[in-house]
Parts: C-alpha cells; sequence; structure tokens
C-alpha cells in the first residue's frame, strides 16, 4: 500500500509539472502570434532610394510605408508617418524594407546640405575672395561672385553667379602661408561653374558677397558696373 501512494504522488506531480508547461507554451504561443503594439509604428522603403531623391507628397506616397513594430523597439530619429519625410531630399541610399530615419535625409532639416542634383557642380573657391566675411559663413549660406577685370577706367566688375549655396567651409591648414586662405564650397549649375571657373582664372579678383538668409533669387540692382 505504501508504495502505491508514493507512486501516486509522483504521478500527480508529474501531472501537475506537465500542465504547467503546456500553459507557460500556449502563453509564449499567444504572444508570439499577437500582432505588435499598434502605438509602434516605422516608415520604410517600399523600393530602392537613390540619394538625391526628393520625397515630396507625391513621391512618399509612392515608395513609402508604414509597418507594425513593436512599441519598445522605438528608436530615436526613425520615422513613424512618412509625411514626416515630406519636403526632405535623401542622402543616402535606402533599401528595400529598412527604415527611414533622420541619418538617411541627412540630419535634422537644415542640418546640413542635400547632395548634388543632376546637372549641378560643386566648385571651389578661395576664402581670401570673401573677405572679412569669411569669419562668418559656414554651410548653408548664400554668396553672390563677382569679378573685376581691367584696369584703371577701363576696369570693371561683374556679377558671375548670383545665390549660390554654399555647401562646406574648408579652413586653411596650419602654417598653409598666404597661398592657402582656405575654400568655400559652391552648388552651381554646370554652365556657372564654368563662368566661376573662368572668372579664377582670369578675372583680376573675384570676390564673395555674402546675402541674408531669407533673401533669395537674383540681386536688385546691375549686373555690371564700369569703374568710377
Amino acid at each position: 500500500m505504501i508504495r502505491l501512494r508514493v507512486s501516486g504522488r509522483r504521478s500527480g506531480a508529474w501531472l501537475v509539472a506537465a500542465g504547467a508547461v503546456g500553459l507557460v507554451a500556449a502563453v509564449m504561443t499567444v504572444r508570439a502570434a499577437a500582432p505588435p503594439d499598434a502605438a509602434g509604428r516605422i516608415v520604410v522603403a517600399r523600393e530602392p532610394l537613390a540619394a538625391g531623391l526628393v520625397l515630396d507628397a507625391e513621391t512618399a506616397a509612392a515608395v513609402l510605408e508604414t509597418r507594425a513594430a513593436p512599441a519598445e523597439l522605438a528608436l530615436r530619429g526613425v520615422f513613424a508617418d512618412p509625411a514626416q519625410a515630406v519636403g526632405r531630399r535623401v542622402a543616402a541610399p535606402v533599401g528595400p524594407g529598412e527604415p527611414l530615419s533622420e541619418a538617411s535625409l541627412g540630419g535634422a532639416p537644415g542640418g546640413g546640405p542635400a547632395p548634388l542634383a543632376i546637372g549641378e557642380r560643386a566648385v571651389a573657391v578661395p576664402l581670401s575672395a570673401a573677405g572679412g566675411s569669411a569669419a562668418g559663413l559656414s554651410g548653408g549660406a548664400r554668396v553672390d561672385v563677382v569679378a573685376s577685370t581691367g584696369e584703371g577706367l577701363t576696369g570693371t566688375t561683374t556679377l558671375v553667379v548670383a545665390d549660390a549655396e554654399v555647401l562646406a567651409v574648408a579652413a586653411a591648414a596650419a602654417g598653409g602661408g598666404l597661398e592657402s586662405s582656405g575654400e568655400a564650397l559652391l552648388r552651381v549649375s554646370s554652365r556657372q561653374a564654368l563662368r566661376i571657373t573662368a572668372a579664377l582664372n582670369f578675372a583680376r579678383e573675384v570676390r564673395l558677397l555674402v546675402r541674408p538668409a531669407d533673401e533669395l533669387g537674383p540681386p536688385q540692382g546691375p549686373r555690371e558696373v564700369a569703374a568710377p
């Protein structure tokens, strides 16, 4: 009789343990089958996004989509709504299914220049051309490029390019001397790039005139001024 009771207790314990294991497995299965928390959403690319692509409202609707994701996996800088990307330009290639983030769009709006578009060129102009204004020159600034030719009464100063965007400013290396004053890298069209290059090679002097941040388009006034 004693042996039978012990055996019965052991059988009962095993049944309880098996039931507990089955309950845990069922809970884990239900959790795995349950959809992610609806509060967690991320924006991903439907197709490859090339650097330089402008995400206007129509393009964003066509190439972006939102997917559910566990709320606890939310990452800083990852978009949750395609509307957040409208008006931005892709700075680094994004593959299909990859999340769209501030990093792939070059950082926060206004935080950095957009990549060169087709037909655009980057041209370096010595910072000496900016004179004292070079101290406050930085990426995103707008400048006019003017060139002076001739001497004395035959000299003229001409507007070469208006409203060029400064992509970056590289300071002169230590010990570079007067010939190395640093450079301002400008975004211009291919035609404007030829005009600036010609001015740097053949004009007596080239100047960068810094513009106010909210002044866009061609400057008011003459495009060429003769020596007084």
